[in-house]
C-alpha cells in the first residue's frame, strides 16, 4: 500500500469523523433543563424534598397579578394551606415536564353551641315571671384568619406578573408556598435546572476528522494532478549528477564500453545521416553487400591538347 493510498483512506475516515462530530454537536441536548407545568390554582407548594433535587435551580412562577412567596416550617405551611385549593410540585419525571398534583381545600367542621337559659323567679306578689333567651352561634370560616407574616413565615418575597428566585434562598428543610395575592389562578411554574452533559469528546472528534480530511484532500489533489513527470525529471537530474560506478571487468557493460571506444558500436547523433557500421575486420556493410566498381578505361598515352585531340 503506497503512501498516497494510505492518505486517501485516512481522508475518507476523517470525513466520516467530521460529519459524525457535526451531527453529535447538532443533536447535543441543552446544558440546562427547563421542566414546566401549567397551574389552575392560586397556590403552588414546593416541599423540602423537591427543593433538594437541585439547589442550583432557578424557580419561575407566572401569574396575572401580584405574586407572593413564603418560606416556613412544613407544619405551619400545611396548616395554612389546609383550607385552600393548592397544587403540589411532586417531581421531575422528564427534563421538559414537572409532575404536579392538585388538592382541594379540606372542609371546615362547623360547631354549634346552643346556650338556652331559662330563669323562673317567684316574687312575693305572686307575679310569675318567665324569661327564655335562647342563643345559637354557629361559626364557619372558609379561610382562617391570617396571622402577621412575621409570625407564620420566616421569609417572604413579592413580585408582579412573574416571580423568579433561586431555590438556594430557601433554607434546607423548609417549605416554599407561592400564592396569587388577589386569588386569581397562577399560570405556570418552571424550574431551570443545570445539566451535566458529557460532550467532551465532540470537539476532538471534529478536529481530528478535519485534519484527516485535509490530508485526504491533499492526496486526492496529487492523484488528480499527477506529479510523476516532474518526479521523473528530478530523478534524471539526480542520476546525471550522480557519478556512475565503474563497470565490472568481463561484464556486458564493460564489453559495451570497449566496443564503443573502438568504434564497434556506432554513436549516432540526432539529426545526422546514419553511416554504415565498420566491423572488426575493417569491412563495412557496403563492401560486404556489393562488389567493387569496375575501373574506368585508361586514357591513351600522350598529352591532350586544348582541342581535345591526342598527340603522339
Amino acid at each position: 500500500m503506497t503512501l498516497r493510498t494510505t492518505a486517501l483512506i485516512a481522508g475518507a475516515l476523517g470525513l466520516l469523523l467530521f460529519i459524525g462530530g457535526l451531527i453529535a454537536d447538532a443533536v447535543r441536548p441543552s446544558d440546562v433543563g427547563e421542566p414546566r407545568a401549567t397551574l389552575d390554582t392560586s397556590v403552588v407548594v414546593l416541599e423540602p424534598d423537591i427543593l433538594a433535587l437541585s439547589p442550583e435551580a432557578q424557580l419561575t412562577v407566572e401569574g396575572s397579578g401580584e405574586i407572593a412567596a413564603y418560606v416556613g416550617r412544613t407544619s405551619d405551611a400545611e396548616a395554612w394551606i389546609a383550607t385552600r385549593d393548592v397544587t403540589f410540585v411532586t417531581g421531575v419525571p422528564v427534563w421538559e415536564e414537572l409532575a404536579v398534583e392538585a388538592r382541594d381545600a379540606q372542609p371546615v367542621e362547623s360547631s354549634a353551641s346552643p346556650s338556652p337559659s331559662a330563669s323562673a323567679s317567684a316574687s312575693a306578689s305572686a307575679e310569675p315571671t318567665a324569661g327564655a333567651s335562647p342563643s345559637a352561634s354557629p361559626s364557619a370560616s372558609p379561610a382562617p384568619s391570617e396571622a402577621p407574616v412575621a409570625d407564620i413565615w420566616r421569609q417572604h418575597w413579592t413580585a408582579t406578573g412573574t416571580l423568579e428566585m433561586p431555590v438556594a434562598q430557601v433554607p434546607v428543610g423548609n417549605t416554599l408556598v407561592i400564592e396569587s395575592v388577589d386569588g386569581t389562578p397562577l399560570e405556570a411554574v418552571q424550574l431551570t435546572i443545570p445539566r451535566a452533559i458529557d460532550d467532551a469528546w465532540v470537539a476532538p472528534l471534529k478536529w481530528w476528522g478535519a485534519i484527516l480530511a485535509v490530508i485526504g484532500i491533499i492526496a486526492l489533489g496529487s492523484l488528480i494532478f499527477d506529479i510523476r513527470a516532474a518526479r521523473g525529471r528530478g530523478e534524471s537530474w539526480a542520476a546525471a549528477r550522480r557519478q556512475a560506478s565503474p563497470a565490472r571487468p568481463g561484464g556486458r557493460r564493460h564489453r559495451r564500453e570497449e566496443l564503443a571506444a573502438t568504434g564497434g558500436i556506432p554513436v549516432v547523433a540526432e539529426g545526422d545521416v546514419a553511416e554504415p557500421a565498420v566491423h572488426a575486420d575493417g569491412e563495412d556493410d557496403a563492401d560486404r553487400g556489393s562488389e567493387a566498381p569496375e575501373p574506368e578505361a585508361a586514357a591513351p598515352d600522350g598529352d591532350d591538347d586544348e582541342d581535345g585531340e591526342v598527340t603522339r
